[in-house]
């Protein structure tokens, strides 16, 4: 004899649920990991975007630099060399003179256009000269003294340079402006008292307007 046993009406009316699984502690960790990753990646593109600035801005420093190096060179390159017939002379240093006496130079340096014949020295270029010097000078006596150095043109003073002399050596560098015509034969003099006495003296006349002697 077959038995039957009868369904329970809530257990037939009960679906089948399916339970998830649990997540593991990898599947959670893994968006963390992937936003740590992320920060992480994005301050390394920050930095690489940081050096490469840098190295833009030291590359242009260093194109500047160049540049004005060229710059530099190409002026240098294009500045006129001063002519070499200047009208000039340049006489060789006298040493241990004392009272009067007239200045007998040698020239070292000197332009066809300036002729030295023992200190007489012939112009032939009209126009302002500069006659620069330097000298040393000392008082054999107590007390000052004073001497002048005189350019003269036909025994007639065109310029002097004054000195006033001590104790002590003094050396000192001057010039003066003269003007000077073509044909004048100007010497140098000294004039000074007894005791007045110049240790060493160098000088030179030099043409103000270059090699034309047109003025």
């Amino acid at each position: 004899m077959s038995v039957f046993f009868p369904l329970t009406p809530h257990l037939l009316a009960s679906p089948l649920v399916l339970k998830k699984p649990r997540s593991s502690g990898r599947e959670l960790r893994a968006p963390m990991d992937q936003g740590m990753i992320d920060v992480e990646g994005g301050r390394a593109v920050r930095q690489r975007s940081g050096a490469g600035r840098l190295a833009a801005v030291v590359a242009v420093q260093n194109l500047l630099v160049v540049a004005c190096l060229l710059v530099t060179v190409y002026l240098c390159m294009k500045t006129p060399a001063l002519p070499e017939d200047d009208v000039y002379i340049q006489f060789s240093e006298l040493r241990d003179l004392t009272a009067n006496t007239s200045l007998t130079f040698e020239a070292i340096r000197e332009h066809h256009r300036l002729e030295n014949d023992k200190g007489n020295i012939s112009i032939s270029c009209t126009g302002p000269y500069v006659w620069h010097m330097l000298v040393c000078y000392q008082s054999m006596k107590q007390g000052n003294l004073s001497g002048n150095l005189v350019l003269q043109v036909a025994n007639t003073p065109v310029n002097s340079v004054r000195m006033d002399a001590i104790e002590q050596t003094v050396c000192r560098g001057l010039h003066s402006i003269v003007y000077l015509k073509e044909k004048d034969v100007a010497s140098f003099h000294l004039y000074s008292p007894k005791g007045f006495w110049m240790v060493n003296v160098s000088m030179g006349l030099r043409y103000l307007l270059g090699n034309k002697c047109d003025y």
